[in-house]
Order: structure tokens, then sequence, then C-alpha cells
């Protein structure tokens, strides 16, 4: 019985991600490091349910559009940080107070978790 439920779980999983990466985007244009940090603690754990619940029982067909949507989500924050770790950098080497070789060497201190995303397996 407990596995009937585990696809409304993995939608409901999918469901919270996809709002977390609405909060993230608000963020990222914010640059709240602080709230950034909250999220990426949010998404760990979200990504690391995620990924239990899908090896137990793969997304229904109706939860494709809801991976799809999480899936632009991601790609759009990922986009927005980097171009807010590129002007930073520029900023930062504008006033002098890095150079442009050690600007470029700015990376994510985020968990490879959230760099690399959660797979999930539609063929079962």
């Amino acid at each position: 019985m407990q596995e009937a439920t585990i696809p409304s779980e993995l939608t409901q999983t999918l469901c919270a991600l996809e709002a977390l990466h609405q909060e993230e985007c608000q963020v990222l244009i914010r640059l709240d490091q602080t709230a950034l940090d909250g999220i990426t603690e949010q998404k760990l754990a979200l990504c690391t349910r995620l990924s239990e619940l899908s090896s137990k029982v793969p997304p229904k067909p109706s939860d494709r559009e809801l991976l799809q949507r999480v899936r632009r989500a991601a790609l759009k924050n990922r986009v927005l940080a980097m171009h807010a770790r590129d002007a930073v950098a520029t900023i930062l080497n504008d006033v002098g107070i890095v150079t442009p070789r050690a600007a470029q060497s700015f990376g994510s201190q985020r968990p490879m978790a959230i760099q690399n995303g959660v797979r999930v397996n539609w063929s079962g």
C-alpha cells in the first residue's frame, strides 16, 4: 500500500522543487547570499528525496510537464547565477579589487549535487 503513495509524494516533491526554484530566482535577482544558502540546503534535501522516490517508482506520464517546468526553472536560475557572478567579477575588477584573471577564477561554492542536478528515469 505504501508504494501506491510514492508517485503522489514524487509529484509533491517535484512541486516543492518547482516552487523553490521560483523563490531562488527572486533571491538571485536580489543577490541575497544568506537566502541562497538556505535554498541550497532545501534543494539538496528535495533532490535527495526525489532520487529516492524515482528509484522506487518512475514518474507518471502526467509528471512529465512538471519535470520540464522544473528543468526550465533550474536552467533559468543557472543563467541568472552565472550572470550575477560575472557582474560581481566585473565590478570588482573595475574598482581594482581583483584582477581580471582572479575574477575568472570565481566559481560556484554550491554542493555538486545541486550543480549536477538529479536524473529521473522515465523508462523504469
